[in-house]
């Protein structure tokens, strides 16, 4: 099976300078396939320098030499440097390999689109970006002869360009999983991350902890490292994947035998009875609350995909009940918005003014609701206990509000 790993991790501090290229390579891990990793730390930026990328690649990238990755590790690197090393990865794949792209810094999304930004980067306008930034989709487009991907982003909380564009959203976009492939988000799609207050970032350092953990297939350890990042952040971040995975992969194989799951880490009273009492008193639940509760206290619980599974049921079941669809009276500006139920929606203004969006439910216990306008704006809103209204802010702090057309 051939296997394509993609972690991008932008973190926040202050920066360390200098830039270091490093090529390791190791035996192959029991499993016997090659695994090949490119690993890039950008911290030494001219505005808001980072404290954690730089040590997040060179952890990440020891991690994965024990792992018996071929690590092109690379730091503090300017666009022209980030391009060849991209292309010089993906030239090392082939048929079989297990590649791995992980990166630490700066990262953007302008119009839905993603971007890793080098250190020598000068953006002043949007146009700017393409030209200074790297498009991940030009990362995706090297690593092709891989037929499994995983992709997880990280943005930075204070990522200094954010405000200087209408079209720029908070965090990273999310992207639709290739067939065979997994994405995974330090934190929800549009939200920020925490800042790093230690050595590393808080979700590398949940990553760090569970990647080498024997016979732990990877959605496994990425449902520990989202268990460890919602525990420390008090649930202000919650990482998160999309997949369409159709098979397993483990960092680190049990050798001489078919990898299993490590036993289950659950709290001291957290007994196999107690689970089991305890799954049984909430499976047939309605409230997303009680899963989210198993699942903090059993990680990895006989029934903690039931769980998992339950609660997206749930969350879209939500989505479905609190209901925003129909046509909508804005009063920040004359004209009428059309929200459909498939999630698209349509501002007709006057003199024939057409704007499309997307919009998504984002947090159903606070009922808030995301619109991404084609024209670069982004409005937050929440739905009133009545049903009739929307209210909030846009993306350069505006207030917005919409009222039910009756």
């Amino acid at each position: 099976m051939r296997v394509l790993i993609i972690l991008l991790l932008a973190c926040v501090g202050i920066a360390s300078a200098g830039e270091q290229t490093r090529s390791v390579g190791m035996a192959p891990p029991a499993s016997g396939e090659r695994r090949v990793a490119l690993v890039i730390g950008n911290s030494a930026y001219k505005e808001a320098p980072l404290k954690n990328p730089v040590n997040d690649a060179h952890d990440v990238a020891s991690a994965l030499r024990k792992l018996g990755f071929e690590v092109i590790e690379k730091t503090n690197v300017a666009q022209k440097e980030m391009n060849r090393a991209i292309v010089q990865f993906g030239e090392k794949l082939n048929t079989g390999t297990v590649a791995l792209f992980y990166y630490a810094g700066h990262g953007m999304q302008v119009k839905g689109k993603n971007y890793l930004i080098p250190v020598d980067a000068q953006i002043q306008s949007e146009a700017s970006v393409r030209s200074e930034a790297v498009d991940v989709d030009s990362v995706l487009d090297q690593l092709t002869v891989s037929s499994l991907n995983i992709v997880i982003l990280d943005a930075c909380r204070n990522n200094p360009f954010e405000r200087r564009f209408r079209s720029m959203g908070g965090g990273l976009a999310q992207m639709d999983a290739p067939k065979g492939s997994l994405i995974a988000y330090a934190t929800a799609p549009g939200k920020t991350a925490a800042d790093g207050e230690s050595r590393n970032g808080l979700y590398t350092q949940e990553l760090l902890k569970h990647i080498q953990t024997p016979g732990l297939p990877l959605e496994s350890v990425f449902k520990r490292v989202r268990v460890g990042v919602m525990t420390a952040s008090g649930e202000a971040q919650m990482p998160w994947e999309t997949s369409s995975l159709t098979g397993e992969f483990f960092f680190r194989p049990v050798a001489g035998a078919m990898p299993r799951p490590v036993q289950e880490i659950s709290l001291p009273a957290a007994s196999s009875a107690n689970e089991e009492s305890y799954w049984r008193s909430i499976e047939h639940s309605s409230d997303t609350a009680d899963f989210d509760a198993y699942l903090r206290n059993y990680p990895n619980g006989s029934y903690t995909t039931l769980a998992i599974t339950a609660q997206q049921k749930l969350l879209s079941e939500t989505a479905t009940a609190i209901v925003i669809s129909g046509t909508w009276n804005p009063e920040h500006v004359p004209g009428q918005v059309y929200i459909f139920p498939d999630g698209s929606c349509t501002y007709k203004g006057f003199l024939i003014v057409t704007i499309g969006c997307k919009w998504s439910l984002t947090d159903p216990a606070k009922r808030e609701f995301t619109l991404v306008w084609n024209h670069g704006y982004t409005d937050v809103v929440n739905l009133s206990a009545d049903g009739q209204r929307l209210i909030g802010k846009n993306n350069v702090g505006d207030p917005v509000a919409f009222v039910r057309n009756k």
